[in-house]
């Protein structure tokens, strides 16, 4: 429940739960009253009866023969009270010498016959008559102290379950709000102290208000900020290495290169053979240095917000351009080349990218595959039945599983596999995974797998490495952009 309509039923339930209870007690006294009421009143009717019998005599009514005379007997000296009158209000006799002597005759004449009920006593007046003539009257009072008694009590219980029914709710609504505010409160604050002191953690709060809803979208910030501090941790350390790396791999050439020059200074003969030798090797560490330096400054621009200059390409025709020119390479290094396009359809695409994608992955290919082994190129449409020959149902079937629309990009090669512990890290910086695969030529500067990945990342698309049985395949999958 929402805070806002919890505190709005709290505060009807405080409000209504006093009037309610005191509205039950009120009634139960009520009842209870009534029925007392009842009992009482039959027990005194039998007391006016015994009493009656007594004083109804018209002889009693001379002043003068009342002296020393007692009606009320001994165990009800403290209950009963009775007064007789004469017919013009004289007092005769009284059962209590602290009453008045007379009463008015209006006084007299009220409430005749009828049984007067007070919250204290009962009262009974009834006019004597001797021969049709008022000679006097009698009143009786008769009190109720056992039933005052019994109320008092009955008022102070009521008054007891009052109070505590008063003490439970302010005891449940101070356990509610702990329950509701202060704990959910102090988790947070805990939570943020933690997080603050480096200590984080998630804080547990399963209710869905207001305030589990701030506990959620902090766990989210928490852990956000988490990741991202993480992410940066792996970014300074993925600088450090590459600097490492870069610094290892740019010494060797450029002692090469300081080398080679030195010599060619150093030349007391005239030998162009050999100064063209020298100077070779200084044009190919050059041009490594300079394949390095373009890579790592096409990694960094790749991990910005570089925005990528897609334009609408035919995929046939695409394709078609990227898989030329590799010829020479593999024939170069007696390996057998095989190309296969099979897609439709129009593309949106940085070709500039996309040529640095192939380039790279057939640069890995090309220097993994061993001589008379073979190199397989192919672009299908995602659910082309092609595709599912050259990569077979278990590995098509991974590709379907997410992709619906697209195309993918196949470049196998023969050779060592990648282990299944590597394939993801085989796209970080400079990561090299056993010595069979880690061996570098002169052109391999440890980038080419990350930038394709970053590429094909900038492409709304994946890449998926499937690599068993002697061989390895890099899938790269690319949405298709209709237009």
């Amino acid at each position: 429940m929402k805070l806002k309509k919890w505190l709005s039923l709290s505060h009807l339930i405080i409000m209504l739960a006093p009037i309610i209870t005191a509205v039950l007690l009120f009634n139960v006294l009520v009842d209870y009253n009534k029925n007392n009421d009842l009992k009482d009143y039959l027990l005194i009717m039998s007391k006016f009866k015994v009493y009656e019998d007594k004083i109804q005599s018209p002889e009693l009514y001379n002043t003068n023969s009342l002296k020393d005379k007692s009606f009320v007997i001994n165990k009800d000296k403290n209950l009963v009270l009775i007064e007789l009158y004469t017919d013009i209000g004289e007092k005769i006799y009284p059962s209590n010498e602290s009453s008045m002597l007379y009463t008015q005759t209006q006084e007299l004449y009220s409430d005749l016959y009828k049984v007067v009920t007070g919250y204290k006593a009962y009262t009974l007046k009834k006019p004597v008559f001797k021969n049709s003539t008022l000679i006097g009257f009698y009143k009786i009072t008769i009190a109720r102290n056992i039933f005052v008694k019994d109320v008092n009590n009955k008022t102070i219980i009521a008054i007891i379950c009052f109070i505590f029914v008063l003490i439970i709710i302010y005891t449940s609504v101070i356990l509610l709000l702990n329950r509701k505010f202060n704990k959910p409160i102090k988790l947070l604050v805990e939570g943020m102290h933690n997080f603050a002191t480096g200590y984080g953690n998630t804080v547990k709060y399963e209710n869905k208000d207001e305030i589990g809803e701030i506990i959620t979208n902090f766990n989210i910030m928490e852990k956000d900020i988490e990741d991202k501090r993480k992410t940066i941790e792996v970014d300074q350390k993925t600088k450090e290495y590459m600097i490492s790396s870069i610094s290892h791999d740019l010494k060797t050439p450029l002692t090469a290169v300081r080398a080679y020059s030195e010599a060619i200074i150093n030349e007391k003969g005239s030998d162009i053979k050999k100064i063209k030798n020298k100077a070779l090797v200084i044009l190919n560490k050059s041009v490594y240095m300079q394949k390095m330096i373009d890579d790592l400054l096409m990694y960094n621009l790749l991990t910005t917000d570089y925005k990528m200059n897609f334009v609408e390409v035919d995929g046939y025709e695409l394709f078609e351009m990227l898989f030329s020119g590799y010829d020479e390479d593999c024939e170069k290094n007696e390996i057998k080349l095989i190309c296969e396009i099979s897609l439709q359809g129009k593309y949106k695409v940085d070709v500039n990218q996309m040529i640095r994608v192939v380039d790279n992955l057939m640069s890995n290919a090309l220097r993994y595959t061993p001589k008379s082994g073979n190199i397989y190129m192919g672009a299908f449409s995602i659910r082309d039945a092609k595709l599912a020959e050259r990569l077979g149902r278990k590995d098509i079937e991974e590709l379907n599983l997410i992709k619906s629309e697209g195309f993918v990009l196949l470049i196998k090669n023969d050779g060592v596999i990648i282990p299944k512990e590597d394939k993801d890290k085989v796209f970080l910086p400079f990561y090299q995974c056993d010595d069979s695969r880690s061996k570098k030529t002169s052109n391999g500067v440890g980038l080419g797998l990350s930038i394709v990945n970053l590429v094909i990342k900038k492409h709304k698309g994946e890449v998926r490495i499937f690599s068993e049985d002697n061989s390895t395949v890099f899938a790269c999958w690319i949405p298709q952009k209709s237009i």
